[in-house]
């Protein structure tokens, strides 16, 4: 193992054993992160999906609250969590109630899916307003409109994107903008989780209140030669940010690249703003996770700066240049 220094940025080099498998058989890597994607389907061949979490009661228990969910979730899921008084008010259904919160998508949200709550005062709703409802299994499953058409009953309650196909269970709620966003949510499919690349996100972020992993190519539609980015929030003051795969080569840039961009002097990409106003200290990783390149940067926030710091560069376009080396 060697250490190269700077100025209040410490790089760790780790010389990496791939050890983890990543079969169906292997067990779920620790964290309610890790239990969450357990739940997604959508993996194999085919899988690219971004994944958006949140635990309510985590998140309250670091003094969060609906903003720092919805800003895990992404844009389109982020309008259910902001409008959970009118659902409640108006159907019984409370996202914020719910035990945990689960997006898939990209740069926004397919599809939502929220644990712990009863949502059948929407499905009723939904039908009313010409939805076709059919039995699956344990859920009901709602067409409420074409393909990301967001049916009237969602729409007067200002949801954004979400609710053409929707599945509910009484203990689960679905709402997507699509048949493979509901098929993901309901765990059809390989698990996501039995991927190595998102089984190396779920190690590498551990324990969390919130998290997000974005693929490569869906972020602001920029290659960045690696496979997937994850950022996460354990604490008021404590944040994870993880670059999976790409080449050794590649891993060893975007190391550079925070040290660069998250050391003292540095500045905001987009707004020029002092780094150190927002990130107080980082420290910068490398290892590999069954043959995974990861770059994990661990940060501990500015006094003062709400959580949710890696939410935001995430929406605003920053992380790409903050990766990069600013």
């Amino acid at each position: 193992m060697g250490f190269e220094v700077a100025t209040g940025v410490v790089v760790v080099l780790m010389l990496a054993v791939a050890g983890c498998g990543s079969s169906s058989s292997s067990p779920t890597p620790p964290g309610a992160f890790a239990e969450a994607l357990a739940t997604v389907g959508g993996g194999g061949a085919n899988g690219s999906l971004g994944v958006g979490w949140a635990d309510p009661h985590l998140v309250a228990r670091i003094g969060g609250g609906p903003e720092l969910i919805g800003d895990a979730l992404g844009p389109n899921a982020r309008t259910v969590v902001a409008e959970a008084p009118r659902l409640r008010q108006r159907f019984g259904f409370d996202p914020l109630a719910g035990t945990r919160l689960i997006s898939v998508g990209g740069s926004y949200a397919f599809g939502l899916r929220v644990d712990g709550t009863d949502g059948k005062g929407l499905a009723r709703a939904l039908v009313r307003a010409g939805g076709r409802a059919r039995q699956a299994g344990q859920a009901q499953l709602v067409d409420a409109g074409d393909y990301a058409v967001v049916p009237e009953p969602l729409l007067r309650s200002r949801i954004s994107g979400l609710g053409a196909r929707d599945a509910f269970t009484p203990e689960r709620t679905v709402l997507a903008i699509s048949e493979t966003a509901r098929d993901a949510l309901l765990g059809r499919g390989d698990r996501l989780i039995d991927d190595p690349t998102y089984r190396a996100a779920a190690n590498c972020l551990g324990d969390m209140v919130a998290a997000r992993l974005v693929p490569d190519n869906l972020l602001l539609s920029v290659d960045l030669e690696v496979n997937a980015v994850a950022v996460g929030v354990s604490g008021p003051r404590r944040e994870v940010l993880c670059v999976l795969g790409g080449t050794p080569d590649r891993a060893g840039e975007v190391a550079s690249g925070l040290e660069r961009s998250l050391g003292p002097g540095a500045r905001d990409p987009l707004t020029g703003a002092p780094i150190d106003d927002s990130v107080a200290r980082a420290q910068v990783s490398r290892d590999t996770d069954d043959g995974v390149e990861v770059v994990r940067a661990d940060l501990t926030l500015a006094r003062g700066q709400p959580p949710g710091y890696l939410f935001g560069t995430v929406a605003g376009g920053s992380l790409v240049r903050l990766i990069n080396g600013g």
